[in-house]
């Protein structure tokens, strides 16, 4: 059930849903620069089996969803947080489990500090409280000093090279995606190439501009960390995150579990990246903690 909702400042936010409506809701928010069809249908499917009314959709300047001029119109994670409460008000949703994955999870964690009335319960994923380590290193900016690690190297490779030899045309754009997908993914299981390369081309076809997903990095970028206000959140909180996630190395995580006061942490032997290859891992701890 595709449904189109508009935002605090008028724009268009594509969402689907999956299960019954009058089952307990869920909200699904995707990370920086990638449409809410990440969120892999089996997945959103396993958790609506479970009894789940699950929501994903396209944040703005991704996928169905509008896209803005940032330099007349530019928006932090506070906006894209506004724009998470205007979905569930669109479905009439006064609570739900929130969901966030990377970027997603700031969001999450914004709506739990902002809007508790709005969170029954909160699984964060890939995530962490302070984005600045991750966003100084990919920026230019890594002789910044914080007190969280900053990515991996070879992620950092990855992009100063897609920097330096861009890629000329649609294939070769598809395939260094796939390069860097294939990096956020980690442990002994194979990466899903099938799967990340099918999405990706459906990911294309639904985006008149690729290019605008960019926009992330500098809302992200205008923002300020969490590292306080998480000891705000009421909600309990399961934060799941792989061991060898190159993105926020795994002592993201133990903060969040330390200064979250009712959370608790589930490490996987996996990347950044959960989807298709840990998707039933993550879908029954998720179902799993929701029954507690």
């Amino acid at each position: 059930m595709e449904k189109q909702i508009t935002s605090a400042d008028g724009l268009i936010l594509w969402s689907e849903a999956f299960g019954k409506p009058t089952d307990r809701p869920m909200l699904l928010i995707m990370g920086a620069m990638n449409q809410g069809i990440f969120w892999p249908d089996e997945f959103c499917q396993q958790l609506a089996d479970a009894g789940n009314f699950v929501i994903r959709y396209d944040h703005r300047d991704t996928g169905k969803s509008s896209t803005v001029d940032f330099q007349k119109h530019p928006y932090d994670l506070n906006i894209l947080t506004q724009d998470a409460v205007a979905v569930l008000r669109g479905y009439e949703i006064k609570s739900a489990v929130i969901i966030g994955l990377s970027m997603g999870g700031y969001v999450a964690q914004l709506l739990a500090i902002d809007h508790p009335n709005l969170v029954e319960k909160l699984v964060l994923i890939s995530t962490s409280a302070d984005q600045r380590p991750y966003m100084a290193a990919t920026m230019g900016r890594a002789n910044q000093v914080f007190s969280l690690p900053p990515p991996e190297e070879k992620l950092l490779a990855y992009i100063r090279s897609s920097v330096a030899h861009p890629p000329q045309t649609a294939s070769e754009m598809e395939e260094s995606l796939i390069r860097g997908w294939a990096i956020t993914y980690g442990g002994s299981r194979a990466f899903p190439r099938e799967q990340v390369a099918a999405t990706l081309r459906l990911a294309a076809q639904r985006s008149a501009d690729p290019t605008t997903g960019f926009h992330h990095a500098l809302a992200v970028d205008a923002s300020p960390d969490r590292l306080q206000s998480i000891k705000q959140i009421q909600a309990a909180t399961l934060i799941i995150h792989g061991k060898y996630d190159v993105c926020f190395p795994v002592e993201h995580a133990k903060y969040l579990e330390k200064n979250i006061p009712r959370s608790q942490l589930k490490i996987f032997e996996m990347g950044h990246s959960f989807m298709w290859s840990w998707s039933n891992e993550v879908s029954s701890a998720t179902i799993n903690f929701i029954k507690q």
